[in-house]
């Protein structure tokens, strides 16, 4: 701790000495520490504040945003949106300046919960964009709404718009932008996570971790730890996803975000909860409410509903009350996402049950079902079947409660009146309850074929969904392939090319009997023998198209394995002369080697050939 003091006093010792205020330098400090260090900026950041009056609108703008920045990375939203407000207007003036603090404004509004807000704000974002051709701006914007629709439970159009934003940011040849693209594929990998692509989203993942720690932007590498370890417990790789979410957990720590520290901890208590370590989940689970309760995060209520959980398979039914009335009192209940208020409406109602609290649990098991039915689940889920079931139960238990009382009082007034009058009142009676019984049952039976009708219908749309889901999946997929193939096909060529203008220099250089030049023609041998080329090109190709080489094997078990590498050549589409500069051979021998290919596989046309690489 003393440490941390003193090594937060050194910017200040630096600054009381009576030397001039440089805004370059201090802006360059400003942006070395903003999301590795955010306490470390803010001394740069006050000195800049108190300086204000040397400083152009636009620098202004620049530091009011990074205020903002750091209150968002400690939590604290509402602080966040006035230095938002303030860059906004500040930089009134200068439509690209603008729209970068309307996009951070935006970002604020959505971590507080309040999605709609936060697309009106990108919406007027995206037009100053547009107005002033920023393509860049442009795929940020799209990122954001895409980070909207995600927490609305619109992965569809969260997608639409990650692709948009991507297919922008992978034209760009600005290294600068190598961030936006890779926080953009860290989202889009969040997309498929919850669509269950869970193989996908790692991959994912994994790509983007490192490229995040190089660009040094550790709170997003932080917080996309806390989605991958997720992920990996569902592929029950829950040994790693523990060490993932342990170091985010600490990682953070640096940053002060109760709410993200929060989330890491809730994680692990799930994983602790699914091994059934009660002690560990409880303790980890407690760390994250007690973190997250005093902020003004959405994902209060989904890590309430958790702990609540865990708390009833305990026992502990007193606490989760407590637990439960937190929750119910929060100010920012309206925001909380409609699934994590179905799940603690469920959770809420076995406690409720086992606390004797009836009337409560029947209201909770009401709520869970209503929100269960506005979300048109795409298939019927067996918990909420049960939830329904109870439902039904304890209704139905007090109509016959009911009923029971009312033929009692009825048989009391019978037994009183004449002999004569009772065959009759019998009669009335016995023909009441035939009635009654026929008609109940007609009723039951329309309604029984009414819900088997509805459930088939939802049935039909259910497999209709899940079908546009998989295809649009798939699409995605190629995409990404796609322009990984561009990605390889370029770097094959280039290397090619170098490879060939070094071969090039050493048969000039070849005629010159210079010892020198003997000395650098030996020199960029060894370069050419030292660098395999090839076995570079096929872990990357192998990474594409994994199963090419073992199913071409498999079909054709006559290819060698240097006809094999020829082919994964053919499925890039290059042409020949590219394939000739890359094998370092002739256009003339390229056409022989396809030619003897062909033979060994008795096929004669050039289409049927190409047919068969592509479909592989």
């Amino acid at each position: 701790m003393l440490k941390k003091v003193i090594f937060l006093l050194i910017p200040m010792g630096i600054f009381a000495q009576n030397k001039p205020f440089d805004p370059v330098k201090t802006q360059e400090r400003i942006t070395q520490y903003i999301f590795s260090k955010p306490d470390s900026a803010r001394i740069y950041l006050e000195i800049m504040l108190k300086n204000n009056h040397l400083l152009h609108d636009t620098v202004i703008s620049k530091n009011y945003n990074n205020y903002g920045i750091y209150y968002s990375l400690t939590s604290k939203h509402d602080s966040a949106k006035i230095f938002f407000n303030k860059a906004v207007l500040k930089s009134a003036k200068y439509p690209k300046s603008k729209a970068g603090s309307l996009v951070n404004l935006s970002i604020a509004y959505r971590n507080s919960g309040d999605y709609k807000t936060s697309l009106d704000y990108q919406d007027d974002a995206l037009k100053l964009y547009e107005s002033i051709d920023y393509e860049k701006g442009k795929a940020i914007v799209y990122g954001e709404m895409a980070s909207n629709y995600a927490y609305m439970i619109d992965n569809k159009s969260a997608t639409k718009y990650l692709l948009k934003g991507i297919e922008i940011l992978s034209k760009s040849t600005d290294k600068t932008d190598r961030r936006n693209l890779v926080v953009q594929k860290q989202k889009l990998a969040n997309i498929y996570f919850k669509l269950e692509n869970f193989k996908f989203a790692i991959d994912l993942y994994e790509e983007c971790l490192p490229a995040m720690k190089e660009v040094k932007d550790l709170k997003n590498y932080y917080l996309t730890l806390i989605n991958y370890g997720d992920c990996l417990t569902y592929v029950k790789n829950n040994s790693k996803a523990k060490k993932v979410l342990m170091e985010a957990a600490k990682g953070l720590e640096d940053f002060h975000n109760a709410e993200f520290i929060s989330l890491a901890y809730s994680k692990l208590g799930k994983i602790a909860l699914h091994e059934k370590r009660h002690d560990l989940s409880s303790a980890y689970y407690k760390k994250a409410f007690d973190g997250i309760k005093n902020t003004n995060s959405f994902r209060f209520m989904l890590i309430g509903a958790e702990y609540i959980q865990l708390l009833n398979q305990i026992g502990d039914f007193e606490k989760a009350l407590g637990i439960i009335k937190l929750v119910e009192n929060s100010p920012n209940r309206k925001t909380f996402n409609a699934e994590d208020q179905m799940f603690f409406y469920e959770v809420s109602a076995i406690t409720f049950k086992n606390t004797n609290i009836k009337d409560k649990g029947i209201e909770a098991l009401e709520k869970a079902i209503i929100i269960k039915d506005s979300l048109a689940k795409v298939y019927k889920e067996t918990t909420t079947e049960e939830l329904q079931a109870k439902f039904q139960t304890e209704i139905q238990h007090k109509k016959n409660t009911s009923l029971k009382q009312k033929n009692e009082l009825l048989s009391q007034k019978v037994s009183a009146q004449r002999r004569n009058y009772m065959l009759i009142g019998s009669g009335i009676i016995v023909i009441c309850i035939l009635g009654f019984a026929i008609s109940r049952a007609y009723w039951l039976k329309h309604k029984l074929e009414k819900a088997k009708l509805k459930e088939a219908e939802v049935e039909k749309m259910t497999l209709l969904e899940r079908n546009a889901y998989k295809k649009r999946i798939t699409e995605d997929q190629q995409q990404i392939i796609q322009l990984r193939e561009q990605e390889l096909t370029s770097m094959t060529l280039q290397l090619a090319n170098l490879q060939d203008q070094i071969s090039s220099i050493i048969e000039n250089e070849s005629s010159n009997n210079d010892p020198k030049s003997n000395s650098v023609k030996s020199s960029l041998q060894q370069i050419i023998k030292q660098k395999d080329y090839w076995k570079e090109f096929s872990i990357k190709f192998g990474q594409i198209h994994p199963d090419f080489n073992d199913k071409l094997q498999e079909r054709f078990p006559v290819l060698t394995k240097n006809d094999i590498n020829f082919c994964s050549l053919l499925k890039l589409n290059l042409s020949n002369k590219e394939i000739a500069t890359l094998l370092q051979i002739s256009h003339e021998s390229v056409i022989t080697k396809k030619y003897r290919i062909k033979k060994k596989i008795h096929i004669q046309d050039d289409n049927e050939f190409q047919k068969i690489i592509s479909e592989i």
